[in-house]
């Protein structure tokens, strides 16, 4: 078949939905289908040289920054340089002056873009854009949302034409835990704390996902959710895993002495990682944390903590460790896409739930049946319990092996096959 993948993202960029984006386009490649994609240029983005870009037909790229941000990247630049240099207090004292000034124009500047950011300069450049071809099915991949915006506007238009048009919906956007602040009463309900972006994201997602054939989520509670939130397009929806990334062939480390690392963002209103963290501590076991804000925690003798590393960067540290630490996000039932990834290596995976007791019930039930994750709750008397299982080998009937049902193809293979619409 004929696919064209969308996405307003540059995927040479190092992100966790970057690297699920390209896993998708492999599986599509490996299943013998021939691919177009149509994303973010490589203007203005900070590149990782480590990541491999798919080999798709036909790429076509198009700028998604403003004159104002790049000149504004420019400026920002020539200023740093500039403050480095300066000795004298008085001056300083006026950079910063003008670094908040800047700040402020940027924040005003940002908020008109509305409620799809500055990616919404993307779209307005690349709804010009007009397919030679016909396409079996259209694909949109978000993060951002606007990859839905701009393929349902395409697809309508007659622009890109095609059979069927399936978004992949990564996380939601309404109740996305990284779009809105959450708050809890007395009765452990979680509540919107922005409820006029909430309305806005709502309306929004509501008016994209009418533009959808099939729209796939990537976690059951998500679905579950979301077809609640939009009952008339519930008839549409679906879930599959994410795609592993990773490869099935992985450093073996020839040594019983167990070495942890947690690998991603732990960003607190997310993800939860103190009780790990001081799990860890106490029991003084050897630990690598790379992510951010990589200043939340202190290093010790046996805990190591870098930012976010660059994947070559990352690989080396990856290969040492044969502990994997995967941590559920605090509330909505988003799957984070490592476990998948984990999922794939021959290593031991610590699985700490969090959540409802709800959607710890669900998410644990579903990976159980792998008999490949060592569970525990987000606490720290039941990670320590997990830990000294897994120092002492008393895993019981869990292996170490990749399990291949979350492959790439495999999983681009039944959303193909999986016709909603």
């Amino acid at each position: 078949m004929k696919i064209m993948v969308i996405t307003g993202s540059c995927l040479k960029t190092n992100s966790s939905a970057n690297l699920c984006h390209i896993s998708y386009i492999n599986g599509m490649l490996k299943l013998g289908h021939s691919v177009d994609l149509l994303s973010f240029s490589e203007e203005g983005q900070v590149i990782d040289k480590g990541i491999t870009m798919p080999k798709v037909s036909n790429h076509y790229v198009y700028d998604g920054l403003s004159l104002y941000e790049k000149l504004a990247v420019k400026n920002t630049n020539k200023k740093t340089a500039e403050n480095h240099q300066q000795n004298n207090k008085g001056k300083e004292e006026r950079f910063s002056f003008k670094n908040k000034l800047v700040r402020f124009i940027k924040k005003k500047i940002r908020a008109s873009y509305g409620i799809y950011n500055p990616s919404i300069v993307w779209y307005r450049r690349a709804k010009k854009f007009h397919a030679e071809t016909d396409y079996d099915i259209v694909i949109s991949l978000s993060y951002p949302m606007v990859s839905h915006l701009l393929a349902g506007k395409l697809v309508r238009s007659g622009r890109v034409k095609t059979k069927r048009y399936i978004q992949i919906w990564e996380d939601p956007w309404a109740i996305d835990l990284y779009n809105n602040s959450y708050s809890e009463n007395e009765f452990g309900q979680k509540t919107v704390v922005d409820k006029k972006n909430y309305i806005k994201c709502k309306k929004a997602e509501n008016k994209v996902l009418g533009y959808a054939d099939e729209i796939v989520y990537v976690s059951p509670i998500t679905l579950q959710n979301q077809k609640k939130l939009f009952p008339e397009h519930s008839d549409k929806m679906c879930w599959y895993p994410l795609p592993s990334y990773y490869s099935a062939n992985q450093t073996k480390i020839k040594t019983n002495h167990k070495s942890y690392g947690y690998f991603g963002d732990y960003v607190p209103r997310v993800r939860n990682l103190t009780p790990f963290y001081n799990a860890a501590v106490s029991l003084n076991i050897d630990l690598t944390i790379c992510g951010n804000p990589s200043d939340l925690f202190e290093e010790t003798n046996t805990v190591k903590i870098h930012p976010r590393l660059t994947l070559d960067k990352l690989k080396p540290i990856e290969d040492k460790t044969n502990v994997l630490v995967f941590v559920c996000n605090l509330y909505g039932g988003q799957i984070p896409g490592k476990i998948y990834q984990y999922a794939a290596t021959d290593k031991t995976v610590l699985f700490i739930l969090d959540g409802s007791e709800e959607e710890k019930c669900i998410i644990k039930k579903y990976f159980s049946q792998f008999n490949r994750f060592v569970f525990c709750d987000n606490n720290e008397v039941s990670i320590k319990e997990a830990i000294q299982k897994i120092d002492k080998n008393d895993l019981n009937e869990i292996e170490n092996k990749p399990l291949m049902c979350f492959s790439e193809p495999v999983i681009v293979k039944q959303i193909i096959e999986d016709k909603k619409g």
